[in-house]
């Protein structure tokens, strides 16, 4: 996963951006009339901007409204269970500890007050990564369980990527006679998710955790929106990401069920 990772960030801001300044003053370098010397300020310049509107509110807001445009909508769909789709966890690199994410967290929330009540549920979230100790699955389930009172039916605790929650709990689910599901992640994942689910083979009604109209938080209005900030970057690398990866596996087959690890019910 480390070089799915490293990929990513070499296409997306700010890591594009600042490649192309160090490009443009590696041209720099060349004798002063040479054709590489005269590049240099024009790809300095475009590197500059990508790098300034990338981390605007205006232009966050912008991709968020893109990625909103593509939301699945509500399908006529008689859910059988309940799908909550992991969004990481935060892990203390000396003692090892692990808890999960606000994003994961968000979603736990979310489903515990919005979803149906007498729905069987399935969390699904793996380890990304070899040091990490508990599926991720395993965190939420303990989570649902001692802050809400609600038990996980399935447990799927192998994927690393949203493809493989798909495809893990689409097996899993079919082994029990399950064809639809409420799915729940945020909106900005909710498109992707729900291509990659119905790919699976399963019907989706989509719960999405919040809406495009969150874009705009208090004091971003304005000529502030015009001006760079680490929020709208941030914003603008979580867009970029789910565009390129719906792009990504538009193109791609989805990969084939992973059966080596447990995925069991509970």
């Amino acid at each position: 996963m480390e070089w799915h990772t490293t990929l990513t960030a070499l296409v997306m801001p700010p890591l594009l951006p600042l490649l192309g300044l160090s490009l443009a003053f590696a041209l720099w370098c060349f004798p002063a009339s040479s054709l590489f010397a005269k590049l240099s300020l024009p790809v300095a310049i475009l590197s500059f901007a990508v790098l300034w509107v990338s981390a605007t509110p205006v232009f966050s807001a912008w991709m968020g409204q893109r990625l909103a445009g593509a939301n699945v909508r509500d399908a006529d769909v008689v859910p059988q269970a309940v799908v909550i789709l992991g969004g990481g966890r935060y892990r203390n690199e000396k003692s090892g500890n692990e808890r999960l994410s606000a994003t994961s967290l968000e979603r736990i929330v979310w489903a515990a007050q919005k979803a149906p009540g007498h729905l069987p549920l399935l969390v699904a979230g793996g380890r990304v990564y070899a040091e990490e100790r508990a599926p991720e699955a395993a965190l939420m389930a303990d989570l649902l369980q001692e802050s809400f009172g609600r038990s996980v039916t399935w447990r799927e605790n192998c994927s690393r990527t949203t493809a493989e929650n798909a495809v893990n709990a689409s097996a899993l689910l079919h082994d029990s006679g399950v064809e639809s599901v409420v799915l729940v992640t945020h909106w900005w994942h909710m498109p992707r998710a729900a291509e990659l689910f119905a790919r699976a083979g399963l019907q989706v009604r989509p719960l999405p955790v919040g809406s495009v109209d969150e874009l705009l938080p208090r004091a971003q209005s304005g000529l502030l929106r015009w001006l760079p900030s680490a929020a709208a970057m941030l914003r603008t690398q979580v867009y970029w990401r789910e565009l390129l990866a719906r792009a990504w596996y538009y193109w791609r087959p989805l990969p084939p069920a992973r059966n080596h690890c447990p995925i069991d019910g509970s």
